[in-house]
């Protein structure tokens, strides 16, 4: 969602329409990242308490008549390597070398080539402007899913959530708050995620 708000939430056929998710901002834009099953689901964004679809992305309306977003997953394969280059690298690999006798009558197997300089080669062509004045990429809206953001949960203060794989072994720091930093980083061994907090003070500012 990419069309202003204060809170965006999302809800569809995904939950059945059951209860509304909180959206992840970063800047202007609200993102939610879900494993959706293989069909076509319909969605509809809640906007700062009022229900609304997204006009960028494809729409339907249902028998009622209400206009709802959806996306087809049904052909959707996901994407798994390049089977191509794994299997002419696998060919280049096995290349057959053929001896040579030495002159001392031994045999031997020379290495391959190296690459000629034909396959490398270097430029000093100067970059496009637009390149140095790009905005940086935005942040991953996945890697926001961290510890420290996360409420704790009153039911059992001891018990965290499960961290997603793509947020192990990255550390992240908190805005400093009261001169105080804080960092986290989680790891995992075998089946057990370890998160470890730092709590540095700063000193204050004269």
């Amino acid at each position: 969602w990419e069309h202003g708000g204060r809170q965006v939430y999302i809800t569809g056929t995904f939950n059945g329409w059951d209860r509304q998710i909180p959206m992840h901002r970063s800047g202007n834009d609200f993102t939610y990242i879900h494993d959706l099953k293989r069909g076509k689901h319909a969605f509809k964004f809640i906007v700062d308490d009022e229900w609304r679809f997204a006009p960028d992305q494809p729409t339907v309306a249902d028998i009622e008549g209400r206009i709802n977003n959806f996306i087809d997953v049904t052909d959707f394969e996901p994407y798994t390597g390049d089977k191509d280059f794994e299997k002419e690298m696998q060919q280049a690999n096995a290349m057959p070398v053929a001896p040579v006798v030495m002159p001392n009558g031994e045999t031997t197997i020379l290495p391959k080539p190296a690459a000629s300089e034909e396959d490398a080669k270097f430029s000093q062509t100067i970059p496009d402007l637009d390149e140095y004045t790009k905005e940086p990429p935005p942040l991953p809206p996945h890697l926001r899913h961290i510890i420290l953001n996360k409420p704790p949960q009153l039911q059992d203060t001891a018990a965290l959530p499960v961290p997603q794989h793509v947020a192990l072994n990255h550390l992240y720091c908190t805005a400093i708050r009261d001169n105080m930093m804080v960092l986290g980083i989680t790891q995992r061994y075998k089946t057990k995620f370890v998160t470890t907090v730092f709590y540095s003070p700063c000193s204050p500012t004269k």
